[in-house]
């Protein structure tokens, strides 16, 4: 490589970063969709900030939402990074950028705390249709973002939140675990969980996730009745610990070897209870109560993936993958408890269930 392309590599590395907040709002499901915007340095722009050298995102976040907005933290959250975009070169600087620098756009969600704090913001920020910003607003580093919205419009919007979403709410949560030992209060549990429909995984096989870290050799999650459930078999050596910490849950269990619905036998689990299930049983477990949380640690040997991740054997330990190759009898009761666990959580018939449990006879 030339001297010259090394000396224009280094100065890239320098290049500044503007981070530029975009917080959406639907008066209703059929109105369009518009965008926040507050006047700063003569000109209307959506929430914006330098970032600093060797700044977390997170950190930055405080100047645009706390301090020119009035946000408390907590009540704001970063949801997704859009792709960095160069400046347009005619824009007003600011001081201390380069003639060359990125423009940084992300989405923010709110909390409802964080949607009443904004509106008594009234007389410093305006709502815009995406057309009316290009319209009004002669900045050319707002219009280059706003340009890049509208051309991925669809992409965008199905990544903004004007809630938080459950992986914004772990991401946030991570940020604030700054030393070996993370902690995770009993409340942030409950509020991740919440907002999703699935898992919260803190520790799984392949992160795929920015909270997520690596299991070695083990996985870790928080887990509700909101999850679909499969009767699962692990092939590789892998044992399956269940904690119940709220709620009331049933585990069906039996020898991959065994046939006969006979052979399934069914333990009620309560708050305070734990139950570990050997390799090479077959087990379906499921919540009694729409309300419940639990914890589960899935521990393998080497080699195993442990069943969660997105790499490799992964996700393959539901009997479509079993090696018995669907060959055993399951009990009619639990045939249908999974009819109705596969479907979504708020179709469930959470008093249809417990009346099936209590008609068990094995």
């Amino acid at each position: 490589m030339c001297e010259k392309s090394n000396r224009e590599n280094v100065r890239d590395m320098s290049i500044s970063y503007v981070l530029y907040c975009l917080i959406c709002r639907k008066l209703s499901s059929h109105d369009p969709v518009q965008f926040l915007l507050i006047e700063k340095q003569g000109h209307p722009t959506f929430p914006s900030t330098k970032l600093r050298q060797g700044e977390s995102l997170y950190k930055a976040l405080v100047r645009p939402l706390k301090e020119d907005l009035g946000l408390k933290p907590g009540s704001y959250f970063l949801e997704d990074e859009l792709p960095l975009l160069l400046n347009d070169h005619n824009s007003p600087r600011y001081e201390g950028l380069n003639k060359k620098w990125y423009l940084y756009p992300v989405t923010i969600s709110l909390t409802e705390s964080g949607w009443a704090n904004l509106n008594t913001q009234k007389d410093i920020i305006s709502w815009k249709l995406l057309n009316e910003v290009l319209a009004d607003t002669k900045e050319p580093n707002v219009r280059t973002i706003a340009n890049y919205v509208q051309s991925h419009f669809s992409e965008v919007i199905d990544t903004t939140s004007t809630i938080p979403s459950m992986d914004a709410l772990a991401c946030h949560w991570a940020s604030l675990q700054e030393t070996g030992v993370r902690v995770v209060k009993s409340q942030t549990v409950d509020e991740i969980l919440s907002a999703g429909n699935r898992a919260f995984n803190l520790r799984v096989a392949d992160p795929y996730l920015p909270y997520q870290k690596q299991g070695l050799g083990f996985t870790w999650s928080f887990f509700s009745p909101k999850d679909k459930q499969d009767v699962h078999v692990h092939g590789l050596p892998a044992v399956e610990i269940y904690g119940i910490l709220s709620g009331e849950m049933q585990i069906w269990s039996k020898p991959m070897n065994q046939r006969g619905s006979l052979t399934w036998n069914v333990k009620t689990l309560q708050a305070g209870d734990w139950a570990e299930v050997e390799p090479l049983h077959c087990h379906f477990a499921y919540w009694l109560t729409p309300q419940g949380k639990g914890t589960v640690i899935k521990a393998s040997g080497s080699g195993e993936l442990a069943g969660v991740g997105k790499l490799g054997i992964t996700g393959k330990t539901t009997c479509q993958y079993c090696h018995v190759k669907e060959q055993c009898a399951i009990h009619p009761i639990m045939k249908e408890l999974l009819l109705e666990f596969q479907k979504p959580f708020e179709d469930r018939d959470y008093q249809m269930i417990p009346k099936l449990t209590k008609s068990i006879q094995l």
